[in-house]
């Protein structure tokens, strides 16, 4: 009898669905959308870098915005100035920019757009934020395996009644 495959299927699903709402409920150290106002200049509260394992995750930015030391952020006024000042992003993909290896100091995101911007910040340690994404990796592997299972277990166990359990 293939009930075995079946129970293994449900166990494996309800791990996965546990690890994945964990995953959700455990939050980045800080997540950050709230900006100062001045015109059309948007800035972000100051992110305080002290380690070289630290990662910047901004979601959603806008086409002229860029992270920016602390202590320079009076001086941006304009996008083109904000160009010469900004940081390179370590990565960009789709709608995220990910600046990483910054030296220990404190940053400001700014933005430049005519309306609040939809921007999320995210930052933290390095080794923290890819434990979360492993741990959504995982999860979501353990449900997919968890489905087949309980599919291929109810298939190869045509006459399975839940008296059984």
């Amino acid at each position: 009898m293939k009930k075995w495959i079946l129970v293994l299927g449900v166990v494996m699903l309800l791990i996965g669905v546990s690890l994945y709402v964990y995953s959700g409920l455990e939050k980045p150290k800080i997540n950050e959308n709230s900006f100062t106002v001045n015109g059309t200049e948007y800035i972000s509260k100051n992110i305080s870098v002290n380690s070289k394992n630290f990662i910047i995750s901004v979601e959603n930015p806008t086409s002229s915005s860029g992270l920016v030391p602390a202590k320079d952020v009076n001086r941006v006024n304009n996008t083109s100035t904000l160009a010469k000042l900004s940081l390179p992003t370590y990565t960009s993909f789709g709608n995220i920019k990910e600046y990483r290896n910054l030296t220990p100091a404190n940053y400001a995101f700014v933005e430049f757009s005519g309306s609040h911007p939809a921007t999320s910040i995210t930052f933290g340690s390095e080794g923290y934020l890819v434990y979360i994404g492993y741990l959504g990796d995982i999860s979501t592997f353990l449900i997919l395996i968890g489905i087949i299972a309980i599919i291929a277990g109810g298939l190869l166990n045509n006459n399975f009644k839940f008296r059984d359990f």
